[in-house]
């Protein structure tokens, strides 16, 4: 049986780790042995990820380790692998991705698969983009790099490096019917059942992150709410945008039109109460909210970055607009309100796209497949070709 060790340190329960989540039920069906490594800082007793792993039955190893760059923390985690028999390294940020992709394969001795959920791709100097820039250098000695849809492999910054084994698996979500074998019957929040049915809700989950472009979402909102359209505005998430984006909704007048009720455990349970799922985003892989989104059948308004116009078929599944442009995205707001035949008709169509292309199932699959190229090469010493370049 084949042993996998997911190596992440996360930030909460968002679009990574529901990917992971997805991926290691999957990987149980198809026979594997997955093990979820959680990295965290010491004074962290237990991270959401950790916390929805576990209810679900899966198998979690918890390091705690100071933060920043840590190769003694890391090493650890190598040590366990080892002396556990796997048989492939998977990591799922840059800290597994930084730590085990500049190690020499010598001393590592165990394949290594890394997936980019996702590069912010922001202007300006930051920490993720140091963080990307040594995974920049970190990803010429990983065994396999997966990015989450084919549109990364045009990143002019993937682009400039050589060498790498560039592969391609899409995100995927578990189908309607896998999804009634899971019990997550969660309660939901009521002031959030009874803001958004008292009228038509416009929603959005996501990080409360410039990236996420959600004061353009605001001003969008802002400005069919002048236009006299009737609607009300959720965004369901956390970050340090917040202050700034309430500072927003206050002084456009919106109070009473909009909250931000902060993070949610199984945000995705709330889609069904959602008229319309705006994704103002700036920069994006495959947006897992974008998927639940389609399999629920809500009408999408999403921005032409990542993966998105792939996904949404270049506007047949969904409207697609232009990033940093509240007006153009108003104005696709206010084409789903006005016409909800039409709207009907683009969430059928991104419900079979997502139930086929974008399927647990099928993402586990190219996983598999990946993974068994790899384990094949360490033992007969041959290079398989990457799936995509």
């Amino acid at each position: 049986m084949m042993k996998i060790l997911h190596i992440i340190d996360s930030g909460g329960l968002y679009g990574a780790e529901v990917v992971l989540l997805n991926l290691v039920a999957e990987q149980i069906n198809l026979g594997l042995d997955p093990t979820i490594a959680s990295i965290g800082e010491k004074k962290i007793s237990e991270k959401p990820l950790e916390t929805e792993a576990i209810r679900r039955g899966f198998s979690v190893i918890k390091f705690r380790m100071f933060p920043g760059p840590n190769p003694y923390g890391m090493l650890k985690v190598l040590r366990y692998a080892r002396q556990n028999g796997f048989n492939i390294l998977h990591s799922h940020g840059y800290k597994g991705n930084v730590a085990f992709g500049l190690m020499p394969k010598r001393l590592r001795k165990i394949a290594m698969v890394s997936t980019l959920h996702g590069w912010t791709s922001m202007s300006g100097l930051s920490k993720n983009r140091v963080y990307e820039w040594l995974d920049l250098i970190s990803l010429k000695h990983v065994d396999a790099v997966v990015l989450v849809n084919s549109a990364m492999l045009s990143n002019p910054r993937l682009k400039s490096i050589n060498g790498v084994n560039y592969y391609v698996v899409n995100n995927g979500i578990p189908t309607p019917d896998e999804q009634c074998n899971d019990s997550t019957n969660q309660l939901l929040d009521e002031n959030i059942i009874d803001f958004c049915q008292g009228g038509y809700t416009i929603g959005s989950i996501g990080r409360l992150s410039p990236e996420k472009g959600y004061s353009y979402l605001i001003e969008a909102f802002s400005l069919l709410v002048e236009k006299g359209v009737d609607a009300c505005l959720i965004i369901i998430g956390e970050g340090y945008e917040r202050n700034f984006l309430e500072t927003l909704v206050t002084e456009s007048g919106l109070s009473d039109k909009v909250i931000l009720p902060g993070y949610r455990n199984n945000a995705e349970n709330y889609l069904p109460y959602f008229n319309l799922f705006a994704l103002s985003s700036l920069t994006e892989g495959l947006p897992i909210t974008l998927l639940e989104a389609m399999q629920e059948k809500v009408p999408i308004v999403a921005t032409k970055v990542g993966g998105i116009p792939e996904v949404l078929q270049n506007g047949k599944g969904g409207l697609l607009v232009e990033p940093e442009n509240a007006e153009n995205l108003a104005e696709a707001i206010a084409s789903i309100y006005n016409n909800p035949d039409h709207a009907e008709e683009l969430a059928s169509i991104s419900y079979q796209k997502a139930v086929t292309k974008y399927s647990s199932k099928t993402m586990g699959l190219g996983y598999l497949d990946i993974y068994e190229k790899l384990v094949k090469c360490d033992r007969t010493g041959t290079q398989e070709q990457p799936i995509s370049t």
